[in-house]
């Protein structure tokens, strides 16, 4: 039996389904952003950009950017690193570095419905793109919009929880839409960009699982994947078509799609950049809402570790799986973040979380496993496989008092978002903790400024220089 397409023309021919995000993706050029969608991508530019500048603190960072220097010749090229002043690499070897310094920290923006860190790997690409050719901020800011739209569509319509890693998968598919729109792709183009896209899809949650420092590798992995993609497809490279759900589509291995025409008919209503929610805390979206409830009941209790005898966690499934692994003396930094049982007493003692302290000496602390060991996450019945929120904390004292709360919008949300004051601050902490001597006024004053003389390396000034 010959279960083989009749023609290779006719399978490349026949793919309705990319045909309809082609054209959403063409007519794109012609939309008129509105001063909202504009405002939230320029925001969370300067949250993705400071937090790729935090990274630089993680050794996982150093190590890459190590291996990276090898990937350049002489060790030089015409792109900057995040919070590396004088420092310099290779388009695709940057794109490495400055993706994993953007999401190794746990720290950079999430769309929630889809479950898509959506910007980390769009925004490394772009890096990359914009130092080696003058584009402006504005078409920049378009670029990320519609790189984050198609991001999410990519991770929205699953039906399950994440098998592969979503900022990396789907994010490659954003990332190289982003590309093709500044290097403005004909539609022919189009297509084998998105086939040379998905065939270099890759990143899986078994890193998450285990808290390797491969988890946030696999950014910088897709948006150099992303540049190549572009690369390939301005060179004429043939590649598949029907990449969306054709037999070995994105949506019949990567993901199980639920429904793809609600996930057409949600394109641009509104721009997913608009629902985007920043991470106040460098811990994983999964713990936002129990720091959240951590904060709100701090503002009307008084207690500390020492005075708690048990703090009880109700999660969806997804958390449990995502935060709810058990503490242990030799964890990994990467692990650590993803501890709900290390994450919230280092909330309640210090009352923030502090990338500096991801240490050994702290993680394996004896203070530490006496606080783990009464952080307990139990599963809320919730059915929704892909919910973050809501969760309930419950915190029990020594002396018998049981105090709760119910957290179904956490900090941060676009129901609870960070207002500019907060934005600047965390974009301080995230220069203080790497040590960089740059001004967080100064970036969000380049990339708020109302000028179409604004280039994106202008911006890319207040944070690597």
């Amino acid at each position: 039996m010959n279960n083989s397409p009749s023609s290779s023309a006719e399978s490349r021919d026949s793919c309705p389904t990319t045909e309809r995000l082609v054209d959403k993706i063409m007519a794109f050029r012609d939309v008129a952003l509105s001063a909202d969608t504009l405002e939230k991508a320029r925001i969370f530019l300067a949250d993705t950009l400071a937090v790729g500048v935090a990274g630089r603190c993680e050794a996982v960072s150093d190590k890459v950017f190590s291996a990276a220097q090898g990937w350049s010749a002489n060790g030089e090229g015409d792109v900057r690193i995040l919070g590396r002043p004088d420092v310099r690499l290779s388009p695709h070897a940057a794109a490495v570095v400055n993706g994993t310094q953007i999401h190794c920290l746990e720290w950079d923006a999430l769309h929630e419905p889809s479950v898509v860190i959506a910007l980390c790997t769009t925004t490394a690409a772009l890096i990359s793109e914009t130092e080696t050719s003058d584009i402006s901020l504005d078409e920049t800011l378009r670029a990320l919009v519609l790189g984050v739209e198609t991001a999410v569509f990519f991770g929205a319509g699953s039906q399950t929880h994440p098998r592969f890693f979503r900022p990396s998968t789907a994010g490659l598919m954003g990332a190289s839409v982003a590309l093709a729109y500044l290097r403005k792709f004909t539609r022919t183009q189009m297509f084998d960009l998105l086939g040379l896209a998905y065939s270099q899809v890759s990143g899986t949650m078994q890193a998450h699982w285990e808290g390797s420092e491969v988890l946030p590798l696999q950014i910088g992995i897709a948006a150099r994947a992303a540049l190549t993609a572009a690369d390939l497809a301005a060179a004429g490279i043939c590649a598949p078509h029907d990449i969306i759900d054709g037999k070995f589509g994105y949506f019949s291995l990567i993901e199980t799609a639920s429904n793809l025409d609600a996930q057409f008919a949600q394109w641009a209503a509104p721009w997913k950049i608009e629902e985007v929610a920043h991470k106040p805390f460098p811990a994983g979206r999964a713990t936002q809402a129990t720091l959240t409830a951590l904060i709100d009941l701090a503002a009307q209790n008084s207690f500390g570790m020492d005075d708690i005898s048990s703090i009880k966690v109700h999660v969806p499934p997804l958390i449990m799986l995502l935060v709810g692994r058990e503490y242990n003396t030799d964890m990994s930094a990467a692990y650590a973040r993803l501890c709900m049982q290390f994450i919230a007493p280092m909330m309640i003692r210090d009352g923030r979380i502090d990338p500096r302290l991801f240490t050994s000496d702290h993680m394996a602390s004896a203070q530490a496993e006496a606080d783990a060991a009464k952080v307990r996450c139990t599963l809320d019945g919730n059915p929704d496989p892909n919910a973050l929120s809501p969760q309930t904390i419950e915190i029990a004292l020594n002396d018998g008092q049981v105090i709760t709360q119910f957290v179904d919008i956490p900090y941060g949300s676009p129901g609870r978002p960070m207002d500019r004051a907060d934005q600047i601050a965390k974009a301080d902490f995230c220069f203080e903790t790497a040590g960089y001597r740059g001004n967080a006024h100064a970036l969000f004053e380049a990339i708020f400024a109302v000028s179409e003389n604004i280039s994106m390396r202008d911006v890319l000034d207040c944070v690597t220089n």
